[in-house]
């Protein structure tokens, strides 16, 4: 008999197995369509063999597992190539509509270079026929569109910036969010590491994941996933997760054991940059000869700004008083409590001080200690610890090394243009006398040296000479022509205001009000300035064609636009006089379209004409695109090849599984029929005894 229950258990494994293999292909086919589904399979095992009788004979088949089909290998590479796809993507999707502000920007193709060329063409128009009231209001009208276009992309790029922002802390959140699931199924994986289920949500949220961040996951042997960033910061670790946070604009340091430093770095701007200090000399922190120095970097300390020989660039450090400026960031030390207050203590040799003024995104690995990973340039192979991929990656690269690069050059560009065509402006002598003349800019501190003052352009001045021309109404006689000596490192604009009365007693009066120069003829008197060879008048605002000293606030000034008499073309002769005819100021401002002008930027100096540094910027914005637009192709493609792998091994293939169907069910069948025959000889033996 044990021979005949050994056929009854044969059968019985057979129909289980069977019953298992249909249940199993049915959830197959029920799942072929769900994205993230891996394919199962049964895997049988021989059964234990039986001796009887003097024989020995098999008792069927067990199953020993189903079998979930997906490659980890495979998977490692996808989330590798998906994160550089989905950083790509999100860079060539914003340059790509950043292009056109720079490229046939309107359905007329008038972008910044037409208006540009325009600008230099009116200048020659004005030269041809200085007096043409005609050729100086086509100059203004040139003049008006340039700075409204500039306007208008300086805008567009920060509104870009400005959505940016809100997509980066946003994608945070998300980030965020996926940590905490993949720490969810982290517990229950805990307790049922072979639930394929789990595993598939668990890929699932890690493919999502990897489109935001690069990734480093390590599968442990319990189902559980230990999750990374690619430059090895932990995000999840059991069901412990260490997330996240996009902050805003702050300052960080970290002092050496010899330092006494007491106190704390300030900043006062914005910057798309990332500014690292390091000490090279030990001292104080209020600007004085002891005070220590310290070099600054760009790029996380990779290079350190230098000077035009090449030497690195030392800064004092000083006080609130003494600010030193890098970037367009304003940077000083003071106590821990006051800005305004001296630091106490001294810094020493290799103290690091790190500047964001900017937003930017924090890993937290305990609840008090974070490591800022805002990427630096994900060109660069070494990502110095910083986000690398993904689409995070990708929206803070896009806001900071290319708009953030794009809006610096172009406030650059704005910034030469202004000071060069103010500068030769300033020189010259419109149709119409001057009554008096009001600075557009003024200065915060009127006793403080020129050199140091508030002024944009306060680097610019020199040592120089201001000459004015003041003439009889009665007459139009010269009543005089005379100078005064201005040293921007010693005088103040009180001083400039004192040697005017002095010079121009009973001539002219000049008065300060709001930190800005006002220079008044006396009654019965006008002038018209004979040439400034110190840059004043053009820091200053005064006599000048532009105001502003960026590409957001370039504008042409109200005295051009009020009054087209006041574009100067002529200049003022050795006795005083402006020459009717003469075009000497408008040929040396149509002359500035072929001068070379130089550039500092972070990325370093160049030097070509205005004309030539706007058609740079737009080559670097085409290339940007186009080599972004080609990494994402070649990321994608094998993103795509990856994944086409993992499918070949864990999809379901329809016409697979219904030849898996029809096998079962015949095993079904045969189990059944066995089941049958081995009741039949049951009964059979049974008989017997009867």
């Amino acid at each position: 008999m044990s021979s005949l229950s050994s056929i009854f258990n044969i059968g019985a494994n057979a129909l289980s197995n069977a019953q298992i293999g249909i249940s199993v292909t049915s959830n197959n086919l029920s799942n072929a369509g769900v994205e993230g589904y891996s394919r199962q399979t049964v895997q049988y095992a021989t059964g234990p063999t039986v001796s009887s009788g003097g024989y020995t004979y098999g008792s069927g088949a067990t199953v020993s597992e189903i079998t979930r089909h997906f490659s980890y290998t495979v998977e490692s590479q996808y989330l590798t190539y998906s994160s550089q796809a989905s950083m790509w993507e999100t860079i060539t999707s914003t340059l790509s509509s950043i292009e056109t502000l720079f490229d046939d920007s309107d359905d007329e193709g008038y972008d910044l270079s037409t208006a540009l060329d325009a600008f230099w063409t009116s200048l020659d128009a004005l030269a041809a026929n200085p007096e043409s009231e005609a050729a100086r209001t086509e100059l203004t009208g040139y003049a008006e569109t340039l700075t409204t276009l500039l306007n208008s992309t300086s805008a567009s790029l920060e509104a870009v910036q400005t959505s940016l922002n809100s997509q980066i802390e946003q994608q945070v959140d998300d980030i965020n969010d996926l940590l905490d699931t993949l720490a969810g199924l982290n517990s229950q994986l805990a307790g049922d590491p072979e639930n394929a289920t789990l595993l598939d949500s668990q890929a699932t949220a890690l493919r999502e994941l990897s489109t935001y961040l690069a990734l480093s996951v390590v599968y442990n042997d319990d189902g559980q996933a230990t999750v990374y960033t690619a430059a090895g910061q932990t995000l999840v670790q059991g069901s412990t997760t260490h997330k996240l946070a996009y902050e805003g604009p702050q300052a960080t340091q970290s002092l050496t054991s010899a330092s006494t430093f007491d106190g704390q770095i300030y900043f006062e701007g914005e910057s798309s940059h990332e500014i690292t200090i390091e000490f090279v000399t030990s001292g104080t922190a209020d600007g004085s000869a002891g005070a220590a120095t310290y070099k600054v970097s760009l790029d996380g300390g990779e290079t350190w700004l230098t000077d035009d020989s090449g030497n690195t660039l030392l800064f004092t450090a000083s006080g609130a008083d003494d600010k030193v400026t890098v970037a367009g960031v304003s940077i000083w030390f003071g106590s821990s409590t006051d800005s305004g207050a001296a630091a106490s203590g001294s810094l020493a040799v290799g103290d690091d001080f790190t500047v964001m003024a900017k937003s930017g995104v924090y890993w937290y690995q305990t609840t008090s200690g974070k490591v800022n990973v805002t990427p630096i340039d994900v060109t660069d192979s070494d990502s110095n610890n910083r986000l690398s991929g993904g689409s995070l990656a990708g929206l803070l690269a896009t806001r900071d090394q290319y708009v953030g690069s794009y809006l610096e050059t172009l406030d650059a560009l704005a910034e030469e243009l202004v000071w060069q065509v103010n500068y030769v402006h300033s020189q010259g002598a419109g149709l119409t006398n001057f009554s008096s003349a009001t600075s557009g800019n003024s200065v915060d501190d009127t006793t403080a040296a020129l050199s140091d003052s508030s002024l944009a352009y306060a680097d610019r001045l020199t040592t120089g000479t201001l000459s004015i021309s003041v003439y009889d109404d009665a007459t139009g006689e010269v009543s005089t022509l005379s100078s005064i000596a201005i040293d921007p490192a010693s005088d103040s604009l009180e001083d400039v205001a004192d040697a005017l009365n002095t010079t121009f007693s009973g001539l002219l009066t000049a008065s300060i009000s709001n930190g800005q120069l006002t220079i008044a003829a006396a009654d019965g008197h006008s002038f018209q300035f004979a040439g400034d060879t110190s840059g004043l008048l053009a820091a200053l605002g005064i006599n000048t064609f532009f105001s502003g000293d960026d590409a957001g606030n370039i504008a042409v000034s109200d005295a051009v636009l009020n009054d087209p008499n006041r574009v100067n073309a002529a200049v003022v002769d050795a006795s005083g006089e402006v020459l009717s005819g003469d075009s000497t100021c408008a040929n040396n401002l149509a002359a500035l379209a072929d001068a070379k002008v130089t550039l500092d930027l972070a990325s370093g100096s160049t030097s070509r004409t205005l004309s030539k540094q706007l058609a740079a910027l737009v080559s670097t914005v085409g290339t940007d695109v186009d080599t972004s637009a080609r990494k994402y192709t070649y990321y994608s493609t094998l993103a795509e090849n990856a994944d086409s792998l993992q499918q070949s091994i864990s999809g379901v293939n329809t016409d697979e599984e219904l030849i898996n169907l029809t096998r079962y069910q015949q095993a079904y069948s045969i189990a059944a029929q066995l089941i049958q025959v081995a009741n039949s000889m049951f009964e059979t033996v049974l008989s017997l005894r009867d």
